[in-house]
C-alpha cells in the first residue's frame, strides 16, 4: 500500500469520525449534563423527599418519565420558592416542577402542556361565609412569597382589600393561622386538605366551599436558554403520555389510597383556558 493510499484512508477514518460524533443523538449527548430542577418542596404527593434525601412524587416522576425517555437526567436543586423562580429567570435552572401559569410569567419562561388542576382554596379555623373575593375584605391572610394563584386572584391581592404577609412556605401558614396571627391563607386543595389530616387538623382547619380558582399545573423553563431543543423533546413526550392516558393512570396510582377523588386531578382538554 503506497502511501498516498495510507494518508487518503487515514483522513477517510478521521472524517468517519467527526461525522459520528456529530450525529449522535442529543439526548446521548445530554446524559453527561443533567437537567437541574427545583420547585415548591413537600408538595404532597406531588414533589417530596424521603428520610434518605431523593426527591420522588407524581409531578417528578412524570417528569422523571419524560427526560429519561429522551435520554436526559435530573439533577434537583432545594431552595425557597421565590429563589426557584428568580433562577429559572436567568437560566440558572433548567425546570420548575410544578407551577402555575399567568402572563407575567408566560414572558419570561416557557411552559410546558398542562399536566394536572388543582383548586385553590381559602383555609381558615374560623369559617366565615364567602361567596367572593371582596368577602377576604378586612381580614388578614398569607400566602406563600413569590406564588401565583391564578389571574384573577393575584390582581385581588395587588388591589389592596385584604391584607396579606408572605410566608416561606405553607407549613408556616398553617402554623400562623393555629397561633391566630392570621385570619385565613390560601392554598391548593389537594396538597393541604393532605397536610392538615397528617397533623391532625383536619378537622380544625378546614377549606372554604368557594373555589377561588381551578388551576392548571405546569412544568417551566427559561427562555434565556440553550437548551431549549432539550425542553422542546420533553414537551412533545409530555403530550405523548397525556394523550396516550399515561399521566391519568399515575395520578390514580398515586390517589387510590387517598379520599381525594383522582377525576379533581387528571387534566382535561376543556379545563385549558386559552393558554
Amino acid at each position: 500500500m503506497s502511501g498516498k493510499t495510507k494518508l487518503r484512508l487515514f483522513k477517510q477514518a478521521c472524517t468517519l469520525l467527526v461525522l459520528t460524533f456529530l450525529l449522535l443523538p442529543p439526548a446521548t449527548q445530554a446524559e453527561e449534563s443533567p437537567l437541574l430542577v427545583s420547585g415548591q418542596m413537600d408538595w404532597r404527593p406531588f414533589l417530596m423527599k424521603n428520610d434518605a434525601g431523593k426527591v420522588y412524587g407524581l409531578m417528578y416522576e412524570i417528569l422523571e418519565k419524560a427526560a429519561q425517555a429522551n435520554g436526559y437526567t435530573l439533577e434537583y436543586r432545594d431552595m425557597p420558592w421565590k429563589r426557584a423562580i428568580v433562577s429559572l429567570e436567568k437560566g440558572k435552572l433548567d425546570i420548575i416542577c410544578g407551577i402555575f401559569w399567568n402572563r407575567t410569567r408566560a414572558k419570561k419562561f416557557i411552559f410546558s402542556p398542562p399536566i394536572l388542576r388543582n383548586q385553590l382554596h381559602i383555609f381558615t379555623n374560623k369559617p366565615f361565609t364567602m361567596e367572593k373575593l371582596i368577602d377576604l375584605q378586612g381580614k388578614t391572610g398569607d400566602r406563600i412569597r413569590g406564588g401565583s394563584y391564578g389571574e384573577t386572584f393575584d390582581k385581588f391581592i395587588a388591589s389592596g382589600k385584604a391584607h396579606f404577609n408572605e410566608v416561606t412556605n405553607d407549613k408556616t401558614a398553617i402554623n400562623r393561622l393555629v397561633r391566630g396571627y392570621s385570619d385565613f391563607f390560601i392554598g391548593t386543595y389537594i396538597d393541604t386538605t393532605i397536610k392538615l389530616s397528617k397533623r391532625g387538623l383536619a378537622h380544625s382547619i378546614v377549606a372554604l366551599p368557594y373555589i377561588v380558582d381551578t388551576v392548571n399545573v405546569y412544568f417551566a423553563y427559561p427562555k434565556k436558554s440553550k437548551k431549549k431543543h432539550s425542553y422542546e423533546r420533553i414537551n412533545r413526550t409530555l403530550r405523548q403520555m397525556q394523550a396516550s392516558g399515561e399521566i391519568a393512570e399515575l395520578v390514580n396510582i398515586y390517589f387510590s389510597e387517598t379520599a381525594i377523588d383522582p377525576r379533581r386531578v387528571v387534566f382535561a382538554p376543556k379545563d385549558l383556558r386559552g393558554h
